[in-house]
């Protein structure tokens, strides 16, 4: 038989589509192109905690285990979507991976590895970090050091003893920082293009997720404001090590860059502490030196890209005009011809964490489906 609605991807947006779904007396099909559900999450580093505090982090229906406490390892929350989606008795079907979305007629088919799946609906729940980005740098062709993406790092303790130059100061890059501190590398420098906001993630043993979930209404100046407010209250000024304060507030930075704020999981201690040191930004490479723009020349064992990720929804979807220049979703998309019943889920990044809106834009797109079906 034919599914009303075809989701693609098993992740907590999926998962949350699907349940929603599930509620309204839909029963979706979910299509997974890895092993099991949260694919992504399970090959993230062991390290990973959510920056997220747990109960503003689970799914409708299943809270999660405050065993798990108040900031929740990955492999917990790997088995705690398990658990959702057993609860939820979601059909899906692993080792699918699809291919291309195209129109036709009563709906959407999707091509797979598997073959084709129709449905009028379709709901693209893939990720918006799913493809790692590394700089195309000068001399790359050439080097003679490994450059690797911060995804394919399983656990910081493969870099003990060596000398790291970590490209990028986002959320990743300070997170990571810190770990590879603590796991001992010989030496650890951090090219920073952009001085990122670094906020903890408590504040005298007051978490700040909900603080910045109930401020959410404020204007973006006046939230910016008290972000900035906290930063320099919990590390003051970090100019004499290389982060001066950003030109933009966050939440500003949030809505015309996309880029989220760094939180803090001991990295400024280690920068204070003079552990790593921060440099500017990579000219070029050099056979084993990595030459930087005010003309500092490294030789590290391994340069380490924290330079973010792409959706990788181009091969997908980029036929049917629905991406913006980026290539991640258009607002339009789902709401108007001819991507009528095409829908998107999970990827407006936000401060106040993406796995809270995770069941708000699932609801909201379940209600749409069953308004038209």
């Amino acid at each position: 038989m034919t599914p009303a609605v075809v989701i693609i991807g098993a992740g907590p947006a999926g998962l949350a589509a699907g349940a929603a779904l599930r509620r309204r007396g839909i029963d979706p099909v979910i299509l997974e192109q890895g092993d099991g559900v949260a694919t992504s999450w399970r090959r993230r580093h062991e390290e990973l905690r959510l920056n997220t505090i747990r109960w503003l982090s689970d799914l409708p229906g299943l809270r999660i285990p405050r065993a798990a406490g108040r900031w929740v390892r990955r492999d917990d929350y790997v088995a705690y979507l398990e658990r959702f989606a057993r609860q939820a008795r979601l059909q899906v079907s692993c080792g699918v991976r699809a291919r291309r979305i195209d129109a036709v007629v009563g709906g959407w088919e999707v091509t797979t590895d598997a073959g084709p799946h129709r449905a009028p609906h379709v709901i693209v729940a893939t990720g918006h970090d799913r493809v790692p980005r590394v700089p195309d740098w000068p001399g790359r062709a050439g080097f003679r050091r490994p450059i690797r993406h911060v995804a394919t790092l399983r656990r910081a303790a493969e870099l003990a003893g060596a000398r790291v130059l970590l490209v990028g100061a986002g959320n990743s890059g300070v997170e990571i920082a810190g770990h590879l501190v603590d796991a001992g590398v010989g030496r650890l420098w951090m090219s920073v293009r952009s001085p990122p906001t670094i906020l903890p993630r408590q504040l005298h043993g007051v978490p700040l997720h909900p603080l910045t979930v109930a401020l959410r209404p404020l204007p973006e100046r006046v939230r910016d404001r008290l972000a900035r407010a906290v930063a320099d209250h919990a590390f003051g000024d970090l100019s004499a090590y290389g982060l001066p304060a950003p030109r933009q507030g966050p939440f500003e930075r949030m809505r015309t860059r996309g880029v989220t704020v760094a939180v803090d999981q001991g990295f400024v201690g280690h920068l204070t502490a003079g552990r790593l040191s921060v440099v500017t930004v990579v000219d070029h490479l050099d056979g084993s030196d990595v030459v930087l723009r005010d003309g500092t020349r490294l030789r590290p064992d391994i340069v380490l890209a924290a330079t973010g990720y792409d959706p990788g929804l181009t091969e997908l979807v980029g036929h049917l005009g629905v991406l913006d220049p980026d290539g991640r979703p258009r607002r339009v998309a789902g709401s108007r011809p001819p991507t009528a019943g095409l829908w998107f889920a999970g990827y407006r990044p936000a401060i106040e964490g993406t796995l809270r809106r995770h069941p708000i834009e699932a609801r909201r797109i379940a209600r749409a489906i069953a308004r038209r079906s």
